[in-house]
């Protein structure tokens, strides 16, 4: 299996059990201490050795390999992020050529490298993992654990092996360099090819009105294609061409496309699997097209795993996703040797000149959370004498990193560390200081406090957040037994890695709402309230526009079937959190939130994230839980482009006394018109928990039409979950509220085959919220 990874290959020769079932995972960390052979045979045509250049290129070889051509030993590699050229001119012969390649176990590496300098190198869970040297070897740090990750330290060449002839005019990279005017009318674009022997060939485009590449709801993603002599040859490219800046000016931090300050919608992205040979090009396009299709507008490519496939940063430029990109450092402390350095220096010369075309890519950062690694962390591993010592190693390494992306792509911004305040100041604690800089929140997962605490911070741009669910029924099907997939089962148990993960979604749905009916609705519960805890904060931090000018929630993806952060499922399937970010990112949005200034007062905001202003019209009611209307309010106002409007602030009181607000709510909708388009947008605001709301019990039916479902109520119902059980696909809207009166349709897009209607109608299966109780 080449590009494979060992784990693949065993399970393909059903040598080891599932991993991902039960608690297999442990069973199989014997094939990571083991070190594994691949080999194959290939056929070289006549003609082909006699060219002066024969090099055997390898890409995402992990890690510690020995390469062997014909039985000669042509190279080594001990870094899985670098790219490797060996010669092989006088060992490639034409006809038949073997090449073997003999992996050593990177944990035994690791281990030996840990007893050679005698000193540590902590990194994040630990606890979990069984390798505990993760820092010592270049390779993602996910493998060998994370607290939403099974630890399985693959290994194999899980990247492209190829067979390179040239006559000294081999180009190896291929980047551009952009120019606008002021105004953008004009674009001067450098095409720098890059020659095996190092020499740069530059050629310059001069482009009148070029074709602007736009993110994701700012603009379409247009590319201009070139073509320049390289060599007496043509070399023709791609590019999209799109001024970028980061401002950080007055402690802010804003990006800038085609100066246009952008407010940042996204999350966090892993690894789209444990498995190198199970990440797909179509499951990278499934991942992305949904991360496009709830709104979002950026992805941040987390430093714990991997340098991503072409297909990922192709496909983002396609949608239009900014990429934040983390280089592969995270949650550690690293040693600055010279030899350390100098692998790091080699990876990121190739990483950087290899991927900044890209239009998407909208920084690189340092690390993930290092800076507060080598500052405050492991005072159980770091003495306080110690802790200046690793400080200077973070250092060090940061004045590389720095220096490569000024030296390869001096286009684009450094920002040292996630969260840092712009530069690597190692007293700030920027988890919790919002005054500059990107944050991490993380205290009311951890301290399961209540939602409301979001609104405490007011962020200039928050990089990191997130709150836990369960996996959906038919996801946790797959991994525990008939009958067991159900919180607090072994099985189901182990599939959470975040320690006390599931003990805190308990407590918080015991705080939230009435005890579940069943197990299934326990999961289902667990959803809803993980929507509820991302939207609190998206919705109050999106009207601090423009002193926040980001949001990028934990996470998007999984990588195995687990309890976890994620909005979609591993699989694919959309969590609640998904759909609701689909509305709370909605370009035109409505939204309500207790004023941070008065307690005693709502405020009701207009958002508008489009680059055109907006003609709105507002409609407030205040519903009751058994669906009489107490009040109504219509507001008209014009939302400027990228702006955060109040439409009104209310006292409390107006919507009742303590107890008449808890059996009531505020049903929002937003109608919104500029030029050629229309909006809708809709939303609704709780005064309290629903543990004690009189929640009427509500009969939602459904009629069908096809592939599209009517949905209708007598009384309110929350949450409406719309499921057809064993169909991949996803619906129009899903997690919704739904009135009497106001019958709502959604339209089921089958994924990867078609679907007709009467399978669809026996899967079709409806959830809300009155219906998960007793």
């Amino acid at each position: 299996m080449v590009p494979g990874d060992v784990h693949s290959a065993l399970l393909a020769a059903n040598a080891i059990p599932d991993p991902f079932f039960g608690d297999n995972e442990k069973r199989v960390q014997w094939v990571a201490k083991g070190d594994w052979t691949f080999s194959r045979a290939f056929d070289v045509e006549a003609g082909f050795s006699e060219h002066s250049s024969l090099v055997l290129r390898i890409e995402d070889c992990d890690t510690f390999a020995t390469v062997f051509l014909n039985g000669a030993k042509v190279g080594e590699t001990d870094n899985r992020f670098r790219r490797w050229d060996f010669d092989v001119r006088g060992i490639v012969r034409e006809g038949r050529n073997e090449i073997r390649i003999a992996f050593a176990s990177a944990w035994s590496r690791g281990d030996e490298r840990a007893a050679a300098i005698g000193r540590q190198y902590p990194m994040s869970c630990s606890e979990l993992a069984w390798f505990q040297n993760g820092s010592l070897v270049r390779k993602p740090a996910c493998h060998r654990g994370w607290d939403w990750g099974l630890a399985q330290m693959t290994t194999g060449p899980c990247g492209d092996v190829a067979l390179l002839a040239s006559d000294g005019d081999r180009i190896d990279y291929v980047f551009c360099d952009q120019t606008f005017s002021d105004d953008l009318s004009h674009c001067s674009l450098r095409v720098h090819a890059i020659l095996e022997s190092g020499e740069d060939v530059v050629n310059t485009v001069e482009i009148d009105d070029p074709p602007l590449w736009w993110p994701a709801g700012q603009g379409p993603q247009r590319f201009h294609e070139y073509a320049v002599p390289v060599g007496g040859r043509t070399l023709r490219g791609r590019i999209g061409l799109r001024k970028l800046e980061l401002d950080t000016t007055g402690g802010a931090m804003r990006f800038l496309v085609n100066n246009r300050p952008i407010f940042v919608k996204g999350a966090n992205w892993i690894p789209c699997d444990a498995f190198d040979s199970r990440q797909t090009p179509a499951r990278y396009r499934d991942l992305l097209e949904s991360a496009a299709a709830a709104n979002m507008n950026m992805i941040r490519l987390w430093g714990g795993g991997q340098f991503e496939k072409d297909c990922f940063y192709d496909i983002c430029d396609e949608l239009g996703l900014l990429v934040w990109h983390d280089q592969m450092f995270s949650c550690a402390v690293y040693p600055a040797d010279r030899a350390f350095l100098d692998g790091v220096s080699a990876e990121l010369e190739h990483q950087v000149r290899r991927l900044r075309d890209h239009a998407c890519i909208a920084l690189w950062c340092g690390d993930n959370e290092c800076v507060g690694a080598a500052s405050r962390w492991y005072a159980d591993k770091i003495t306080p004498e110690e802790r200046p010592s690793y400080i200077a190693e973070a250092k060090a390494r940061y004045a590389v990193q720095s220096e490569i992306v000024r030296r390869c792509d001096p286009s684009r911004a450094f920002w040292p560390s996630s969260p840092c305040p712009g530069v690597a100041d190692f007293e700030q604690d920027a988890w919790h200081d919002d005054s500059r800089g990107d944050m991490h929140i993380w205290d009311i997962w951890s301290q399961t406090q209540d939602f409301s605490e979001y609104r405490r911070y007011k962020p200039r741009f928050c990089s990191e957040f997130g709150y836990q669910s369960f996996p959906s029924p038919e996801v946790a099907q797959t991994f525990c037994p008939p009958g067991k997939a159900r919180s607090g089962e072994p099985d189901f148990e182990w599939h959470q890695k975040n320690i006390g993960g599931n003990n805190r979604i308990r407590t918080s749905l015991a705080r939230l709402f009435p005890p579940a009916r069943d197990p299934d609705a326990v999961l289902y519960l667990s959803q809803v309230q993980q929507a509820l805890a991302i939207r609190t904060a998206v919705e109050a931090w999106r009207t601090l526009r423009p002193r926040c000018m980001g949001t990028l929630y934990w996470q998007l993806n999984d990588l195995w079937p687990v309890s976890s952060w994620s909005s979609i499922d591993y699989g694919g399937k959309w969590k609640h959190l998904h759909y609701h970010a689909r509305r709370f990112f909605a370009p035109v949005a409505i939204v309500a939130k207790p004023s941070p200034d008065s307690p005693d007062e709502l405020e009701i905001w207009a958002l508008n994230d489009t680059p055109q202003t907006v003609a709105a019209e507002a409609r407030v009611r205040l519903v009751g839980f058994d669906g009489s209307v107490a009040g109504a309010e219509t507001v008209r106002a014009v939302l400027q482009p990228g702006s955060a409007t109040l439409l009104r602030s209310r006292p409390l009181a107006s919507f009742g006394g303590a107890a008449e607000r808890g059996a009531r709510f505020v049903a929002l909708e937003l109608r919104g018109r500029t030029e050629g388009m229309s909006w809708l947008h809709e939303s609704d605001f709780f005064f309290a928990s629903f543990r004690d709301a009189p929640i009427a019990d509500a009969s939602v039916t459904a009629e069908f039409d096809g592939l599209r479902v009517t949905l209708s109520t007598d009384k309110p119902a929350f949450f409406v979950w719309a499921n057809a059980r064993g169909v991949p696909g996803e619906f129009s809207d899903n997690s919704i509220t739904l009135l009497p009166g106001e019958p709502r349709t959604l339209v089921f897009s089958p994924k990867g085959h078609g679907t007709d209607a009467e399978t669809f109608r026996r899967a079709f299966s409806l959830s809300h919220l009155s219906s998960s109780f007793p």
